[in-house]
C-alpha cells in the first residue's frame, strides 16, 4: 500500500512526500495527481476532514479533539503543549477547502454531498485492507512535539517556544532545521531512508505526515488514531497518559 504524506494548501503549492521524494502541486494538479493513483493508497492529510455533527458535540466551528489539544486548554496546559503547536477549530483552518475540493470532506450533509471513494479512518484499527484507498487526518506539529519533547524540551532553543514556521526569524529557522534533522534521523532509523533533504516547513510537515502514515500502515505501536467520527480524530504518536486523559475528557 502506497503511503502519501500531504501538507495541503489552497492558495499555493501543496507538498507531497511519497517515501522517496517531495512533489509540489497547485490545487488542480494535486487533485489530478491523487486521482491518477489506482493502487491501494493511504493518505495522511494535514487538514480538517470531519466536523462535530453528533448531537452531544454538535458544532460547526470546533471539534472535541481540537478543544482537548488546544494549548490554551486545561489538559494541554497539564501536558505542557508549548507555543508554536497550534490546534485551531476546524472552521478556522482555511485548508479544509482543499479537503472539500478533492475529497468532499468534511462530510456535512449526506443528502447533498458525493463521496470520493476514499475511506475516512477516524478510529484506531489494525485491519486495513490492501485493496482500498484510505485517508486520515494528522497534526504534524503536535506529532513532532510528542515524539521529541523528552529530547528537546530542555534545550534553550525549545524552552520558550516550538515555533518552526510562520516567519523568518533566526530562532524559527533554527528550530525547523533541528526538527528536520531529528525527524530525518528517526525515519532513517525506522525505515532505512537515505538522502532526504528538507528545504521548507511545508516539506517538514509532509514528511512527518508520511512517517506517521507509514507507521500506522505497518501496524507499528508508535502510531495511534485518537478520537472518532463523533469527536474528530488525529493520527499521532501513541502516549498512554494522553489517550487515557482524552478518554476521560469525553466522558
Amino acid at each position: 500500500m502506497l503511503v502519501l504524506g500531504i501538507d495541503p494548501a489552497p492558495a499555493k503549492e501543496s507538498v507531497v512526500f511519497d517515501g522517496r521524494e517531495f512533489h509540489s502541486f497547485f490545487p488542480k494538479e494535486l487533485k489530478a495527481y491523487i486521482q491518477s493513483h489506482q493502487e491501494p493508497l493511504f493518505i495522511s492529510w494535514d487538514a480538517p476532514l470531519s466536523a462535530a455533527l453528533d448531537d452531544a458535540y454538535f458544532s460547526l466551528t470546533i471539534r472535541p479533539i481540537e478543544r482537548f489539544f488546544n494549548r490554551l486548554g486545561r489538559h494541554a496546559k497539564e501536558f505542557g503543549i508549548p507555543e508554536g503547536i497550534t490546534t485551531l477549530g476546524f472552521s478556522g483552518c482555511p485548508h479544509w477547502t482543499l479537503s472539500q475540493y478533492i475529497f468532499a470532506l468534511p462530510q456535512l450533509n449526506d443528502e447533498l454531498q458525493h463521496k470520493s471513494g476514499f475511506e475516512l479512518v477516524m478510529e484506531h484499527q489494525t485491519n486495513l485492507q490492501n485493496n482500498k484507498k484510505y485517508i486520515t487526518e494528522i497534526h504534524p506539529a503536535l506529532s513532532m512535539w510528542m515524539f521529541l519533547k523528552e529530547k528537546l524540551d530542555n534545550e534553550v532553543l525549545f524552552q520558550n517556544s516550538w515555533k518552526y514556521k510562520g516567519d523568518r526569524k533566526k530562532e524559527t529557522l533554527e528550530r525547523r532545521e533541528r526538527l528536520s534533522a531529528e525527524m530525518i534521523f528517526l525515519a532513517e532509523e525506522i525505515f532505512n531512508l537515505n538522502d532526504i533533504v528538507i528545504r521548507s516547513d511545508d516539506e517538514l510537515d509532509a514528511f512527518v505526515c508520511w512517517i506517521m502514515g507509514k507507521l500506522y500502515v505497518m501496524g507499528n505501536q508508535r502510531a495511534y488514531i485518537y478520537g472518532s467520527q463523533k469527536v474528530g480524530s488525529f493520527l499521532l504518536p501513541y502516549e498512554k497518559e494522553v489517550l487515557e486523559t482524552f478518554t476521560e475528557y469525553l466522558q
